[in-house]
């Protein structure tokens, strides 16, 4: 039973992480709408993000086969392997998206560029 829940786990894991991959891409592709403008800080951001969705995208592919063909003994291992690709793939993205919000972040932001930082935003 413990064996059909993780796999389930897994597959939902596989799920999850191809609709974010999906979602991040769809946002680095709208990037400018509607008015052509991309900011400095999406500028900066966007390399990273698309190689982050990307990897979001192979990890989810992975932990779908993996699911499907791991044996029983292999689950928890495969658990420990979901918590690393999370730390590894989603939560750098999550610091992105937050960090204009942040005044820490900005603050590193503006140190290690030089420039304010500019997320659109403004009146």
């Amino acid at each position: 039973m413990q064996s059909v829940f993780i796999r389930g786990v897994v597959v939902a894991w596989s799920g999850l992480s191809t609709l974010l991959a999906l979602h991040w891409l769809i946002e680095l592709g709208m990037l400018g709408f509607p008015d052509g403008y991309i900011t400095p800080f999406a500028r900066a951001t966007s390399p990273l993000l698309h190689g982050l969705a990307i990897a979001c995208l192979a990890q989810g592919l992975y932990f779908f086969v993996r699911g499907l063909i791991a044996s029983r003994s292999g689950m928890r291992a495969l658990c420990l392997q979901i918590v690393a690709a999370a730390i590894v793939t989603v939560a750098p993205v999550l610091v992105i998206e937050s960090c204009p919000n942040s005044r820490t972040c900005s603050s590193i932001y503006e140190t290690l560029t030089g420039t304010m930082m500019d997320d659109g935003t403004g009146g």
